[in-house]
């Protein structure tokens, strides 16, 4: 194995290691400040100089290869003058003002001066006047700029935005967006937590607290079941930022959306209806009436008068423990919100791979050399499973081929891209397994080629294709011997727990549900964490046919259209107020922890189940990790472990099996298809409730987007009287955010 000598000591090396990768992994100091592990080296700042022996200019550590012999010095007064040089050649730039900069007190260019014991500008200089852009929730300050090329490595090379470039030369250069106009990309801020300077900066939190006055605290986001780590910043018991952690790339929900709690539309107390209108009532009342009413309805109707409706913003405990209470006060009508959008389609995956959950994980696709995205809006859907697509593609050459029904924004990355017209992607599989089209023809080459193949199914192909086996017969065609994973993507945040639960199996369903209640079969219906769209799907005629019964009690966060004329609304608490655990899309377990307390007489979910099980003499825990301890642990696939050992990291097991399908494909009928997809920024119902504005000392501070209800059609398609003529939509397409009102 060769060895390099560093500081007059021997250390082996892998051919293509750095001098500073050699170093690091030696515990041998260089200070850096553009370099970064997970993006390619720009030897921009040069802070890293070293000494070579038999070379005479000082080199660059992170762009300098390791060589078999090489003798390098680290620390030598050379090396130490060198960077200070270097230094002072920042500072003739970099305005001096860090009384009044939001990064004091934790800027790498504050401490590396302090490091190098500078305290002084030794080269003074007139500081360049350069523009301010305000990106909507981003600050660019190019004054503070040192070039360090960070953020634009980090937009290209993680996100796949490739939205910032380096705008002119030399002196004047700055840090712009590719076009020269507003800011448009993800919103993902990791351009913010990489910036080593003041240059880049969240909006919401500029001028609100300085950095030592914060109290720093890591959580899970449950905005989407990537199940991100968040580093929550708090001072006096308010969020006042959220940023990405050492352990993962987050995206805008889990940075911008932290205002939710706040929101004007928040349960705070216990709600009764009377005479047509909501009061506050204490628990004591409203759990009491819950009680009477409910047992009054299956003394007159029997057990089979009751439904019960989970959401799957619900932790793992809250699914388990409301699955538990329906056993036991015989309520065998259990409805998840998936099914009224999709449950028939992951009764499909189970009967491909004995399961419902996911084959394999987000590590895996980050190694795979094949990617199919077919169907799914990962911007808006998972941004998390884009991050680790695009890290296949730039750092392990993987092949990207995306068949959807519209062209996505890193259209640019990918090897073969195809729009999907009238929803028929049953009919480009069939192309790509015969067709002699350059297209096809090279998909076909990259299959042949590749060992490790992902697929990636989202909401665009679940909703649009008639055919919807097609995908599993694709499957079959190129190999359960090559495809290592296989995702179905959801924006719903805790999926996993909720087919893990086996309330999909009960035979119960979205269509029998509504028949039931316009029958008036169905006289009660407990809701928890259940959120209806008004627009799509099976939820229309729950809209409907909810109205027909004698008791709704909604147990929920805010108050919205659906529990509006709920008889009882017990108040929840938020994701950022409670301890839980959730399961991610790919098995991971998560664990959310208490960042700031809440103002509200609201309860945990958990707790809520275990004050409703005490109605009947039911004995539930009252704390998530209770539940979790007793009930979970060890159980179904779940590992058997404390509560408080769950570190984002653990997996279920989960155990598949793979079955041939049976697909016959026939040319469908062509016709317009609507599909219903999310809103730019936002997923689904509890972001919406992300966008809050507050007076700060007079100044409006705006906290999240907005929501985008603009529809968007392709070609031979039509919507509200209006068509388009868009090329970037497929034919016959008509996308209609889900959130519109």
């Amino acid at each position: 194995m060769p060895e390099i000598y560093i500081n007059n000591k021997k250390y082996p090396f892998n051919e293509g290691d750095t001098v500073l990768e050699v170093a690091k992994r030696n515990n041998i100091y260089i200070p850096v400040m553009c370099y970064l592990e997970k993006i390619t080296p720009t030897g921009a700042c040069r802070f890293c100089l070293i000494e070579i022996e038999g070379i005479d200019k000082p080199a660059a550590a992170c762009v300098t290869y390791a060589l078999d012999g090489m003798k390098v010095f680290t620390d030598t007064e050379k090396v130490i003058k060198d960077r200070k040089r270097m230094m002072d050649f920042v500072l003739i730039k970099h305005p001096l003002d860090c009384p009044v900069c939001d990064k004091a007190g934790e800027c790498m260019l504050q401490d590396m001066a302090y490091e190098f014991g500078i305290n002084e500008e030794s080269v003074p200089s007139v500081k360049p006047d350069k523009p301010v852009f305000d990106w909507n929730f981003i600050i660019n300050d190019t004054n503070l700029c040192v070039m360090c090329e960070r953020c634009v490595k980090v937009c290209h090379e993680i996100t796949g935005c490739s939205a910032l470039k380096i705008e002119e030369r030399g002196f004047n250069n700055i840090i712009n967006t590719t076009d020269g106009t507003e800011l448009n990309c993800d919103f993902c801020g990791l351009c913010v937590d990489y910036c080593p300077v003041g240059a880049l900066l969240d909006k919401p939190y500029k001028h609100s607290v300085r950095s030592w006055d914060l109290d720093k605290k890591n959580t899970f986001c449950n905005m989407c079941p990537v199940g991100c780590e968040i580093e929550v910043n708090i001072h006096d018991n308010e969020i006042f930022r959220c940023r990405s952690t050492e352990n993962s790339f987050i995206c805008s929900l889990g940075r911008y959306a932290f205002k939710h709690p706040e929101h004007k539309d928040r349960i705070e107390t216990p709600l009764m209806k009377s005479s047509g209108k909501h009061s506050e009532v204490s628990w004591n009342d409203a759990l009491d009436e819950f009680k009477d009413r409910l047992n009054n309805i299956k003394e007159r109707y029997g057990d089979e008068s009751v439904a019960l409706l989970l959401g799957s913003r619900l932790s793992n405990e809250a699914v388990f423990g409301y699955k538990k209470l329906s056993e036991e006060l015989n309520i065998n009508k259990v409805v998840a919100d998936i099914e009224f959008e999709n449950g028939s389609f992951y009764k499909l995956h189970k009967e491909k791979f004995d399961t419902y959950e996911n084959i394999g994980s987000l590590e895996g696709i980050k190694n795979s050399d094949l990617i199919f995205v077919i169907g799914s809006d990962l911007a808006n859907e998972a941004l998390g499973v884009k991050w680790n697509v695009m890290n296949a593609v730039i750092h392990n050459n993987a092949k990207l081929v995306t068949i959807g029904a519209q062209k996505y924004e890193y259209d640019y990355f990918t090897d073969a891209s195809l729009l999907a017209d009238y929803g028929n992607y049953a009919g480009i599989f069939e192309d790509i397994k015969t067709a002699g089209d350059d297209i096809p023809a090279s998909i076909r080459e990259y299959i042949d080629h590749a060992e490790h193949v992902t697929f990636i199914v989202g909401n665009e192909y679940i909703s649009s294709e008639k055919q919807p086996e097609s995908i599993y017969a694709f499957y079959d065609y190129v190999g359960s011997d090559k495809v290592e994973n296989f995702f179905l993507v959801s924006d719903k945040a805790n999926i996993t727990a909720l087919v893990n639960s086996g309330i999909l199996d009960n035979g119960y369903t979205p269509a029998k549900l509504n028949k039931e209640m316009v029958n008036s079969k169905i006289k009660a219906v407990l809701a928890v964490g259940f959120y209806p769209s008004e627009t799509y799907g099976a939820y229309k005629s729950l809209n409907k046919s909810i109205d027909n019964v004698d008791m709704l009690v909604s147990v929920d966060i805010y108050k919205n259209k659906f529990n509006s004329n709920a008889d009882i609304i017990m108040p929840a608490l938020t994701s950022l107020e409670s301890e839980s655990s959730y399961t991610s899309l790919d098995g991971r377990l998560i664990k959310t922890d208490v960042v700031h307390e809440h103002k509200y007489s609201a309860l945990s979910d958990v707790n809520i189940l275990s004050k409703m099980g005490a109605l009947f003499g039911i004995e539930l825990p009252e704390s998530a990790p209770e539940f979790w301890n007793e009930n979970i642990a060890g159980q179904n696939g779940y590992p058997q472990m404390d509560f408080y050992e769950i570190d984002g990291f653990v997996r279920k097991e989960n155990k598949s099996n793979v079955n041939k399908t049976t697909f016959s494909y026939q040319k469908p009928a062509e016709g317009s298809v609507e599909i219903f997809v999310n809103a730019r920024y936002h997923n689904n119902y509890l972001s919406t409730k992300a966008v809050v504005e507050k007076d700060v000392d007079g100044y409006l501070k705006k906290y999240y987007f907005d929501v985008d209800e603009t529809v968007l059609s392709g070609k031979d398609a039509c919507y509200d009287g209006q068509c388009s003529i868009n090329d970037e939509i497929a034919k016959g397409t008509v996308l209609i955010p889900k959130n519109l009102r």
